[in-house]
């Protein structure tokens, strides 16, 4: 996978970096020996490099200004890639699932059918067990459910009365 660049915007950054430099009387050795960077890191960053954040916020502070200063440009807000309609499905199926361990649901043990079987009914979803089983898993590694093995079958479960999420 080729490594994301915003090449615009990181030249436009960079060009309001330089030009608060310039208007603070300063050159590019001074910010270097303010920042403890190297010239050519300065110059690179002005220059519309790639660059970490924070040698971004260290170069603002030593410019004695705020990053939001420099950041306050003309964007295009938009994602670079649109969350495709089945990833926005799976995201709405582990709140809904967060819902039924709010509830009270998972305070008897329950199949990932039983849970597909729940979501389908009440949400009139078409999807298949095995994406809630992901979920259920995903929140048994994080500690809001627990599991318990019965033959190839995972029962899920909340083990006290508090609410886990």
């Amino acid at each position: 996978m080729a490594r994301y660049t915003n090449e615009n915007t990181l030249k436009a950054l960079g060009e309001r970096i330089k030009a608060y430099r310039i208007q603070s009387e300063l050159e590019i050795e001074d910010l270097a020996t303010m920042t403890g960077f190297t010239y050519n890191t300065i110059s690179n960053i002005e220059n519309g490099s790639e660059t970490y954040l924070s040698y971004f916020i260290e170069i603002c502070f030593s410019l004695g200004i705020h990053p939001k200063e420099i950041l306050d440009i003309e964007m295009e807000i938009k994602s670079k890639n649109v969350l495709p309609p089945d990833r926005q499905e799976k995201s709405r199926l582990t709140k809904r699932i967060k819902s039924y361990i709010n509830s009270g649901y998972f305070k008897e043990p329950r199949l990932a059918r039983q849970v597909t079987e729940k979501l389908t009914g009440d949400h009139k979803l078409d999807f298949e067990s095995k994406n809630v089983s992901v979920i259920l898993n995903r929140l048994v590694k994080n500690d809001t459910l627990k599991i318990i093995k019965k033959g190839n079958r995972n029962l899920y479960f909340i083990n006290n009365k508090e609410q886990m999420v």
